[in-house]
């Protein structure tokens, strides 16, 4: 038994097609087909159901995947392990972000992940949405990305990272400061500062206007959080912002939201690629990170 049958077993196994097989491993579909009938030969059971044109494994064969992606994942941790003697050794892991958690989120949590990890290199980069950030992960282009989303159980490739709310933003002088809660119907008439659109905040604060019954009076969109925030305390129109990217600004009043409007960062990774013993330090550093009392005070209401 070779570990090159069982990467082929595993990866067939979770495509379910010997031609994307062979494209993904970068070999010919006859060597990846020798190579799981070579495996079979010498197991002595057929592993893999070829009668349809979407390959599907036996019983057996799903039984066996459990052996081979666990003999897979300690190959790797041996080699990343062995990466330590090398002069090369220093990792780069790639992390797309959205504007509005570049600067408030995470300075701190790369800070510390890298004094924890000093042989692996944290690159980020700034997306102009949560959309493109999950795009270029699923293409393979990002290691990870941190999205914004609605509040949700976290999916088997995320981890959630932090839950608040949307906050209604006002210049000193509205009549609504005079308000505890603001409701969407009494901003009808409102002009609106948004973020650009296909961002979390600008998808989500149009829908629950038109569901409400109007559609925005939209004074601009932008990318920059502090142009937002000055145009708000200039009085020429209100937003509605993250807790924690207005929590503790002077320039404008907040007011809570009704019906409440959360929101969650995620961190995410491809779903179709099994997480690497680096990948694995960085979604446990983070969990690590963000459980800290520290993390949540800074973050609470």
């Amino acid at each position: 038994m070779e570990i090159r049958q069982l990467e082929y077993f595993c990866t067939l196994a979770h495509l379910e097609n010997f031609t994307r097989t062979a494209e993904a491993l970068h070999v010919s579909q006859p060597s990846v087909t020798k190579a799981i009938k070579s495996l079979e030969s010498e197991i002595g059971l057929t592993l893999v159901d070829r009668r349809q044109k979407r390959v599907s494994l036996t019983l057996e064969g799903r039984a066996f995947l459990l052996h081979a992606e666990g003999i897979m994942q300690a190959v790797e941790r041996a080699e990343q392990d062995m990466l330590r003697f090398r002069p090369d050794a220093k990792k780069t892991v790639h992390f797309g972000l959205p504007p509005m958690l570049e600067a408030y989120l995470f300075p701190d949590f790369f800070t510390k992940f890298t004094v924890a990890h000093p042989d692996i290199n944290l690159e980020v980069c700034e997306y102009v949405d949560s959309v493109e950030v999950r795009s270029k992960v699923e293409e393979g282009l990002l290691d990870f990305g941190v999205v914004l989303a609605p509040v949700a159980k976290a999916r088997r490739n995320e981890l959630a990272v932090l839950r608040d709310t949307m906050q209604l933003c006002l210049p000193f002088s509205h009549p609504l400061t005079m308000r505890e809660h603001v409701a969407f119907a009494d901003l009808r008439r409102e002009k609106f500062i948004m973020q650009q659109p296909n961002t979390y905040q600008y998808d989500t604060v149009y829908r629950m206007c038109v569901e409400n019954g109007f559609a925005p009076e939209i004074l601009l969109c932008t990318s920059q959080l502090k142009t937002i925030k000055q145009l708000v305390a200039n009085s020429l129109g209100i937003s509605i912002l993250p807790g924690f990217v207005t929590r503790g600004e002077t320039i404008f009043e907040r007011r809570p939201l009704v019906p409440q409007l959360g929101v969650q960062a995620n961190l995410f990774w491809n779903p179709q690629k099994r997480l690497s013993e680096t990948g694995r330090k960085v979604v446990s550093f983070m969990e690590e990170y963000t459980a800290l009392e520290e993390f949540r005070e800074r973050f609470s209401q």
